[in-house]
């Protein structure tokens, strides 16, 4: 980060500093003679860091967060409180072989420099990506276990099982292990297929199964909803935060897309169909 764009940072700031400036200034004698000794400089109380740092683009945001264990804090406390809030400049996400297979690139379109990112396990390359929003991807894995990813602060969220979709059921091998799945294609308006049930193995359902994932908010606050669109036939099924298990929404099938707002959720079909839904515990309205 320049030095130029850092004071720039720092006026925009100077309102919220100088309104804490009467806290700022009760630093006694002995602290004072500590920092000048000492080799670190003295700390800015966590919330104007926060309050600087919520002005950064992300590449320098984790810069800052690396400084020293005060800056990381207020890193730390600003990702995971989901307060920030700074439209960002896209960056591309990707993996590479030639790098750990938990690692991921992002490339930064702002200062056009690629950075490494190490993720949890399962490893990022061998998942898919189908769903991403408010600096979170939505992931499954090859046993088709599905994550929520922030590739930033490298949170993780495990979403309920694949197996409580209502079109999937686990087959067990002679250890009691999932080594398989059946698969109906069944729509809650019928069997779409001659043969009503197919058995995939792990990797191949996710093939088949997901088509893509929505997020009706931001998952770093603990209240959103995870809403899939899956085959057969692009259907809907719902996850609330904290659910272990997918609730379904028949009997249309053919989704194209979904948004959130005012906690309503809008799903559109490719007929240019409509229907809202109110996403409000503990009952779900159809309308």
């Amino acid at each position: 980060m320049s030095l130029r764009r850092l004071c720039r940072l720092l006026l925009r700031a100077l309102p919220k500093m100088f309104a804490d400036l009467p806290r700022l200034l009760k630093i006694h004698p002995p602290h004072m003679e500590a920092a000048v000794v000492g080799s670190e400089s003295p700390d800015l109380p966590n919330d104007i860091l926060m309050e600087i740092f919520a002005l950064l683009q992300i590449p320098d945001l984790v810069r800052a967060g690396s400084v020293c264990s005060s800056w990381h804090a207020a890193y730390t406390s600003l990702c995971s409180t989901g307060t920030y809030k700074l439209q960002q400049t896209p960056c591309l996400l990707y993996t590479s072989e030639s790098t750990s297979a938990r690692a991921v690139g992002l490339y930064s379109l702002a200062d056009q420099k690629a950075y490494t990112l190490t993720l949890p396990d399962p490893p990022i390359r061998s998942r898919h990506v189908i769903g991403s929003s408010y600096g979170w991807i939505v992931t499954a894995d090859e046993r088709c276990n599905l994550h929520l990813v922030n590739p930033i602060t490298g949170e993780q969220i495990t979403l309920p099982s694949v197996t409580t979709i209502e079109q999937v059921k686990p087959i067990f091998d002679d250890t009691g292990a999932v080594c398989k799945y059946e698969y109906s294609w069944y729509t809650g308006e019928g069997m779409v297929a001659e043969n009503p049930l197919s058995i995939f193995v792990p990797s191949e359902l996710r093939d088949y199964l997901f088509h893509k994932a929505f997020l009706s908010s931001d998952p770093s606050t603990g209240d959103y909803f995870v809403v899939l669109l899956h085959n057969p036939h692009r259907q809907l099924s719902f996850a609330r935060a904290g659910d272990n298990k997918w609730t379904w929404l028949p009997p249309h099938s053919y989704y194209e897309d979904c948004l959130f707002k005012g906690g309503l959720m809008y799903a559109s079909t490719e007929a240019g169909e409509s229907m809202h839904l109110i996403l409000v515990p503990p009952q779900l309205n159809r309308r």
